[in-house]
C-alpha cells in the first residue's frame, strides 16, 4: 500500500480538481495525475472521470473517498494531539516519585508550577526509590524524585534539590515523653515503628543505629513512608519520619516531636534524569525550572 497515493487521492477528491490539488501538495499536475493513475491500476478501477471544471468521483471513487476522508481526519487529530503533547504549555509530564519527595518538595513546587503553566498535565507514579529509578530507566517516567540514600548508576544524572531531616515522633499515648530527656538507646524501651527492609529510610536508620552501637528491631513494619505518621498517631509506637511528612500532624496535635540527644545526618531529595530518554518541551521546562530554583 502506497500511503502517498491515498494522500494525493484525498486532495484531488477534496478539490475535485487536479491543478488545485497539485498546488496544495506543492507538487506538479503531471505527478498528481500519475499518482492517481497508479492507484487506479493497483485497485483495478476508475476513481475519477474528467469534467469541464475538473474531475468527478466514480461510484468506486466516492466509496473510497468516504473511508480516506475519515482516515485523514483521524491523522490530523493525531498530529494535533502530538503537537499538544510536545508543547511547552499543553504537554503531559510523567513523574516518578517517592512519598517523601512528594511531601518534602514536589507538592508545593508543582502547585506553583501549575499556576504558571495551567495547561500542563502530570501523571505521578509513586513507589520506592529503587522502583522509581527502575521506571526511569525503562522510560515509564520522564524524571524521578527520590530521597537519599540512593546510588543511581550512570548514565543517570542526579541533582540534589532539597535537604531535610528525620525526626522522632510519638502519639498522645506516649505524651509523658514530650519533655523528658531522651537518648537514642531509649528507643529500645518502647514499641518502634519503621519501614520494611530494603526501603531507603529503613536502610538509613539501620546504618545510623549501627554507627551509634545499638540495634533496634521494629515492632511494626510499614510498606510505605505515608503509613508511618498514621500508625504513630494511633499509638502503635514511636518512630522516625521525614520532618515534612510530620508537620501537619504535629500542627493538629496528633503527634509530637521527641527531642533526641543526637541529631540524625541530613538527607536530600534528588531529581534524577536519563540523558538517553527523549523529553518533551513540557518536561524540559519543568527540569529547567527546578534546576534554576535550586541553584
Amino acid at each position: 500500500m502506497n500511503y502517498e497515493y491515498y494522500k494525493i487521492f484525498y486532495y484531488v477528491g477534496k478539490h475535485k480538481n487536479i491543478t488545485r490539488a497539485a498546488v496544495e501538495l506543492y507538487s506538479s499536475q503531471p505527478a498528481v495525475t500519475r499518482a492517481i493513475q497508479n492507484l487506479e491500476s493497483e485497485l483495478g478501477c476508475r476513481l475519477f472521470v474528467r469534467t469541464k471544471s475538473g474531475v468527478e468521483f466514480t461510484h468506486e471513487g466516492r466509496t473510497l473517498f468516504d473511508y480516506v476522508n475519515i482516515a485523514h481526519t483521524q491523522l490530523i487529530k493525531g498530529e494535533n494531539e502530538v503537537s499538544r503533547a510536545v508543547s511547552t504549555e499543553n504537554g503531559t509530564i510523567y513523574i516518578g516519585a517517592t512519598v517523601t519527595a512528594l511531601y518534602g518538595f514536589l507538592f508545593n513546587f508543582l502547585d506553583e508550577f501549575r499556576t504558571k503553566h495551567p495547561g500542563i498535565k502530570f501523571k505521578i507514579n509513586t513507589g520506592s526509590s529503587n522502583g522509581t529509578i527502575e521506571k526511569l530507566k525503562k522510560g515509564i517516567v520522564d524524571l524521578a524524585f527520590v530521597s537519599t540514600p540512593c546510588s543511581p548508576s550512570k548514565p543517570l544524572n542526579t541533582v540534589k534539590i532539597k535537604s531535610f531531616g528525620d525526626i522522632l515522633i510519638a502519639g498522645k499515648g506516649l505524651a509523658h515523653l514530650q519533655n523528658a530527656p531522651f537518648g537514642l538507646s531509649d528507643i529500645k524501651n518502647y514499641p518502634f515503628v519503621s519501614l520494611r527492609h530494603s526501603m531507603q529510610l529503613r536502610q538509613f536508620l539501620d546504618d545510623f543505629f549501627a554507627e551509634n552501637g545499638i540495634a533496634v528491631t521494629p515492632d511494626i513494619e510499614a510498606d510505605g513512608a505515608d503509613l508511618l505518621v498514621p500508625m504513630i498517631s494511633h499509638n502503635l509506637g514511636l518512630g522516625f519520619v521525614p520532618q515534612p511528612m510530620a508537620e501537619d500532624a504535629i500542627g493538629r496535635g496528633e503527634v509530637f516531636r521527641i527531642p533526641l540527644d543526637v541529631a540524625l545526618p541530613e538527607r536530600h531529595i534528588c531529581m534524577i534524569t536519563d540523558p538517553h530518554h527523549p523529553h518533551t518541551n513540557a518536561s524540559r521546562l519543568l527540569i529547567k525550572t527546578i534546576t534554576a530554583a535550586v541553584n
